[in-house]
């Protein structure tokens, strides 16, 4: 814009020359007296009008040069004004502060690198950690002592072990067990209903000329297998502890130890299976061929009294065996279970251990035991 203004003047300038000569040209050829000149020519006061000097020119184009700046500037500073800021509340332009120069935004934070660690990193656990709240569900299998005095036997089962807490050195979790376990028992047992069998059937033969009558222990104990036999019990035991609370130490990495205890029910079932023991036909002997109804004596009474007694007296009837319907005794009793054990982390999301409970059950004889490995998996 200057070089403009400098051609601009320059053009004035020639035009003035251009003018003075076509003047001078007009002017008569007659002698000029110049000490009768007093006065200013009339047309040095039009050039000085029409053609000012070089210098106000100059000074003219600067001044309008630093009103162009300053509006520029100005221009700048609104559009800053415009664009959004980090602070909650824009700074406005007034007359008393003046137009503030636009802060310039802070650059970006990089990201931290991650952590560098040469052993076990724990997982993080409890909420809100979405994808990793340090739950547990699993599965074990052991040994089980079993109540009423029977033999060692197999336990299985599964458990959900959910976070609630952190505590001082480690966590507290509420967890949900469920347990099945069962044993094969050789036992005594003595039935009344053998007896009555034998009344009815010493009555029967000594009526029929069969037999002498027989003295009143043999009336009672004979000719059927002894009263007092052996027999198989089966039992089985089905836990549910659906409240208890589990301490598990997690300041050493890898290897938890925990505590546990908590309230349970608990499901028994038994059978007596004299099978092994009681033979109708062998007891008999040639009297077990006796026609009754359809069948011979002997076959009748080992249908009627052999096989999986209810209660230690009598099996189920023929036709339910047949059909196959489960017998058998049972109750439902409550109690509690204290116990411990150990996780190791395999990985963050698989755990091994061992585990070991007593469980204190109402009732005589009823207490028992289980120990057992299990698997988990972390979430």
């Amino acid at each position: 814009m200057l070089i403009r203004n400098r051609l601009a003047t320059m053009g004035v300038l020639l035009l003035v020359v251009v003018i003075c000569s076509a003047a001078g040209l007009g002017q008569t050829s007659q002698p000029i007296q110049i000490a009768a000149n007093t006065a200013t020519p009339t047309i040095s006061k039009q050039t000085t009008d029409v053609a000012p000097t070089t210098s106000a020119l100059q000074a003219r184009i600067e001044a309008q040069q630093e009103e162009i700046n300053r509006l520029s500037l100005l221009v700048e500073k609104l559009q800053a004004t415009l664009e959004p800021v980090a602070s909650t509340s824009p700074l406005l332009p007034n007359s008393r502060i003046g137009f503030m120069p636009y802060p310039s935004p802070s650059p970006a934070p990089s990201p931290a690198p991650p952590p560098v660690s040469s052993g076990y990193t724990a997982p993080r656990e409890l909420l809100p950690d979405i994808g990793q709240i340090g739950a547990q569900l699993g599965f074990f299998v052991g040994g089980a002592t079993n109540p009423y005095k029977d033999n060692t036997g197999f336990a299985s089962g599964g458990f959900i072990d959910l976070p609630w807490k952190n505590v001082p050195a480690g966590k507290l979790s509420y967890e949900i067990m469920i347990g099945l376990q069962r044993s094969v028992t050789t036992q005594t047992s003595t039935s009344g209903v053998n007896v009555l069998v034998n009344t009815a059937l010493n009555n029967y033969l000594v009526e029929a000329g069969l037999e002498p009558l027989p003295n009143l222990t043999n009336y009672l104990a004979g000719p059927l297998p002894a009263l007092t036999q052996t027999v198989e019990e089966r039992s089985k035991v089905l836990t549910v502890a659906p409240f208890e609370l589990k301490y598990a130490v997690t300041k050493l990495g890898r290897f938890r130890p925990y505590a546990v205890g908590g309230l349970g029910a608990y499901v028994w079932i038994g059978s007596d299976n004299n099978t092994a023991s009681f033979n109708a036909n062998s007891a008999l002997g040639s009297l077990a061929s006796l026609p009754v109804g359809s069948s011979t004596l002997g076959a009748t009474l080992n249908a009627l009294l052999q096989g999986s007694q209810i209660g230690g007296l009598a099996p189920t009837s023929p036709e339910l065996a047949a059909r196959g319907v489960q017998h058998g005794q049972g109750n439902i009793m409550f109690g509690g279970q204290i116990g411990g054990g150990v996780d190791i982390r395999i990985s963050p999301k698989l755990s091994l251990g061992a585990d070991f409970r007593h469980n204190f059950v109402e009732g005589k004889n009823s207490g028992f035991s289980t120990f057992a490995f299990k698997q988990g998996f972390n979430w």
